[in-house]
């Protein structure tokens, strides 16, 4: 009997240690869940904070403006257009406005980084044979 009472206490005991086991384990992963939720809801803030900064920098007044500054666009002028049947036979070089629409050529600053390139790109072509 005696060896009986001391199998029960031993398995009360084991079942206790087994509980305070358990306990410990429970309070760490709800402190993990804590601290997960703590992160997803900084990354959710973050995530609100960039879409905001996104549509703050792609204003359509804003990129106006820095156009204007940075590439000192001008509106499309006459000379500039081509007909259709031009660009599809590849012809749109040779193809020259009517006298009716002639104006004094005014060209962006895009154009003239173009025609740089492409008067430095011939200059290489023809150095290089």
């Amino acid at each position: 009997m005696r060896s009986f009472c001391l199998l029960a206490f031993g398995c009360l005991v084991g079942l206790f240690a087994y509980t305070y086991d358990l306990k410990i384990k429970t309070r760490a992963l709800e402190t993990d869940a804590r601290e997960l939720i703590t992160a997803l809801q900084d990354e959710s803030d973050f995530l609100a904070l960039m879409r905001a900064e996104v549509s703050y920098l792609s204003r359509p007044e804003r990129i106006e403006e820095m156009a204007k500054k940075t590439l000192k666009l001008e509106p499309i002028s006459s000379q500039q257009l081509v007909p259709w049947s031009a660009v599809i036979t590849g012809t749109g070089a040779s193809v020259q406005p009517s006298s009716s629409f002639a104006t004094p050529v005014r060209r962006d600053g895009i154009a003239a980084l173009i025609e740089k390139s492409s008067i430095q790109s011939a200059v290489t072509v023809t150095g290089a044979r």
